[in-house]
């Protein structure tokens, strides 16, 4: 397996760059975090939990999957569909077999985008991808070559709420701020209060459209 465009620090594997979160914090009074270093520290920190919410958030990750073997369940119909499994987009299929046994590639149409691939009407196989438990395997490419600008900056956004959150100082005060399972909490009146609103909800609506319906986290 390989991934591109992954920004890494020593184990940790991020969507964004400290100068992505750090530009979003051009201006603001930072000191009760500390030094230059010890926001950078914090953003390090705050990196990978940050990611793992962008990827529940939109139900799927944006790593680049090669050559991934999968095991799903026949469906017992024409259309077996991989983005509610968080396979999206689907770049190629290598091979597929159902109970050992390998379908031909001009028996099925692979549409990309929308992570599903279909049975042709005259598929040697027949009609449908007969239903059953773990009897379909494949080999696929799937996910990002590039992590989408908007998704980088929707993780330096959601990780920029937390630190203005920390700097003012407040967080243990009254409202919080939730995007999936992903929370801020701040003084609504405080110091920095309406930035950290904007900054989350800026966040959510550039995942929105990466979004699986009945995967992701709203």
């Amino acid at each position: 397996m390989v991934a591109y465009a992954v920004f890494s620090t020593g184990s940790i594997s991020s969507y964004c760059t400290i100068e992505q979160v750090r530009a979003l914090l051009a201006g603001y009074d930072l000191s009760r975090i500390g030094e230059t270093q010890d926001v950078d520290d914090r953003i390090q920190a705050l990196q990978p939990v940050s990611a793992q919410a962008v990827d529940r958030i939109a139900g799927h990750d944006f790593w680049w999957h090669a050559d991934e073997q999968l095991t799903v369940d026949g469906p017992g119909t024409d259309r077996l569909a991989l983005a509610p499994l968080g396979i999206v987009p689907l770049a190629q299929v290598y091979e597929i077999s159902i109970s050992g046994q390998q379908v031909p590639a001009d028996d099925y149409v692979v549409y990309p985008q929308i992570g599903e691939i279909r049975l042709k009407p005259s598929a040697s196989i027949g009609a449908s991808f007969p239903s059953g438990l773990q009897n379909i395997e494949l080999v696929v490419d799937w996910g990002y070559g590039q992590v989408p600008a908007e998704v980088s900056m929707a993780q330096a956004k959601l990780i920029a709420a937390q630190i203005l959150a920390e700097a003012a100082g407040e967080t243990s005060q009254t409202a919080a701020v939730r995007i999936g399972d992903y929370s801020v909490r701040y003084a609504r009146e405080g110091k920095y209060g309406a930035v950290i609103e904007r900054l989350a909800e800026e966040a959510h609506e550039a995942l929105r459209p990466y979004r699986n319906i009945g995967m992701a986290v709203v």
